[in-house]
């Protein structure tokens, strides 16, 4: 028996319990309790920095809804533990639509979570939801929906819609999300001269650092997501652990955000490069979260909780990491205070030694200076044989690219290409010569590309072909 096998046998159900919210001097604090009967209770915790349209708000069916959706997607860290096969949902109800939603969201939202720990299962099998309140949330005849569900908050519980709730405020301006790295940077950009919140989850100094040289923003609204200790305590006890469907995280706390700060559009710096599979020949990808498909879901999930006119997309996501690059690269203000790695993002440095700093730097080679790209990281990642692994795996010579947010296969090897065509010479570009003069496709190619599925709303489209000239 494998240790998933063992593990769900042995704890085979997740309860999502509740969620408290309180008003406190600056912010709004949502506490959500979780257990695992026979193993741990969790408290997980978000703190939203109090607003002027908060208070009025408080007591709103739409916020307690959009509230319990994220403590769906927060289940996702803590069921992964033991992977019980029941997940029971005793604060809400979902529809049979949004259960095979979030069936979804689970089964590709972890799909590299379960290739690294040697799980196979069918979406189907790998968890039943259901909603404990099922029964006790139908309608009442003679009471709206709104006012039904109000009732039920007061009595402690939370009640799901037939239909969505209507929202008629008025909405305007861009959250932009910003992790510090190069695509945050770039979209932040392209809507200067627009109204732009910045938008942080635990920002770090570097997320900090970006967010400082924008003096172009109107405002930055930073929130504070706080996991349960007890998480890092079964991770070294040897319970299961791995990759999480971060983006979808952000996407829940971005959608109350922009409903607290009175924001429309949710601009992701999402790219169409986020498309392509990790494990070739499948559909395992480490940025599932972050593509169209799952833009495309959840916008269908929000319109089934609300009419309003809240969006979220990604603005980048006509243009590849490639044209990104491009675009990036002219941004010199940023270059010295931006970070991508995720291994050195809490000191604030590229450490060189992992495959996203290698990305990065393969797809800025054709637009800036081996001394400029020298300035950025410290030193020439090129020359650098421990990275010989991850510079196969980013070229394709091997068949799966690393499990990290990187560009295509192709965009790497145009990049090589590219540099070596220039008369760049290194350890690893002479080494693997042959394969990299063998790649077609050429730099003005890649940079004229358009991807036409997108979902950019037509004035901040406008706003990036604009920047493509």
């Amino acid at each position: 028996m494998s240790r998933f096998e063992e593990l769900r046998t042995q704890y085979d159900t997740f309860l999502y319990k509740g969620f408290e919210t309180v008003l406190e001097e600056d912010s709004l604090l949502v506490t959500y309790l979780f257990e695992i009967p026979g193993l741990r209770s969790f408290k997980s915790k978000w703190r939203f920095p109090k607003t002027e349209r908060m208070e009025g708000l408080l007591d709103s069916p739409l916020l307690h809804t959009m509230l319990f959706d994220l403590g769906m997607v927060e289940t996702i860290s803590y069921w992964k533990t033991v992977c019980p096969p029941t997940l029971k949902v005793c604060c809400g109800q979902l529809s049979t639509e949004q259960i095979k939603w979030w069936k979804k969201l689970f089964y590709h939202g972890l799909g590299e979570f379960m290739y690294l720990n040697g799980i196979e299962i069918s979406m189907e099998d790998l968890v039943d939801i259901c909603c404990e309140a099922q029964d006790a949330c139908q309608e009442v005849e003679g009471l709206k929906a709104g006012e039904h569900a109000v009732k039920t908050l007061k009595a402690g519980g939370l009640c799901g819609l037939k239909k969505p709730w209507h929202d008629d405020r008025t909405y305007t301006g861009y959250l932009v999300p910003v992790g510090g790295g190069k695509d945050s940077v770039v979209s932040l950009e392209v809507l200067k001269g627009q109204r732009i919140t910045t938008y942080s989850i635990n920002g770090n100094a570097t997320t900090q650092n970006v967010i400082a040289v924008c003096e172009h923003k109107d405002g930055d609204y930073a929130v504070k997501r706080i996991l349960d200790a007890q998480i890092l305590e079964l991770n070294k006890e040897g319970y299961l652990n791995g990759h999480i469907p971060f983006s979808a995280v952000v996407a829940f706390s971005a959608v109350i955000s922009a409903y607290l700060t009175g924001t429309k559009y949710i601009a992701l710096s999402n790219e169409s490069s986020a498309n392509e599979s990790t494990v070739k020949g499948s559909t395992v990808n480490h940025q599932y979260s972050k593509s169209l498909e799952f833009e495309k879901d959840f916008m269908w999930y929000f319109r089934q909780r609300t009419t309003s006119d809240i969006t979220y997309f990604s603005l980048l996501r006509p243009l590849s990491e490639f044209q990104i690059a491009w675009l990036f690269a002219k941004c010199k203000e940023y270059h010295q205070v931006f970070r991508s790695c995720n291994a050195g993002s809490k000191q604030g440095i590229w450490c060189c030694n992992c495959p996203k700093c290698l990305f990065v730097y393969i797809i800025l080679s054709p637009f800036l200076t081996e001394e400029e790209l020298k300035d950025i990281f410290g030193e020439k990642l090129f020359d650098k044989e421990s990275l010989d692994l991850n510079f196969r795996e980013l070229a394709g010579i091997e068949d799966n690219k690393p499990f990290e947010c990187v560009g295509t296969r192709k965009e790497v090897q145009v990049s090589l290409k590219t540099f070596v065509e220039r008369g760049g010479k290194s350890l690893l570009t002479d080494r693997y010569q042959s394969f990299i003069q063998g790649v077609t496709g050429s730099l003005e190619e890649l940079l004229t590309e358009w991807v036409s599925d997108h979902g950019v709303p037509s004035d901040a489209l406008a706003l990036l072909k604009e920047q493509m000239k």
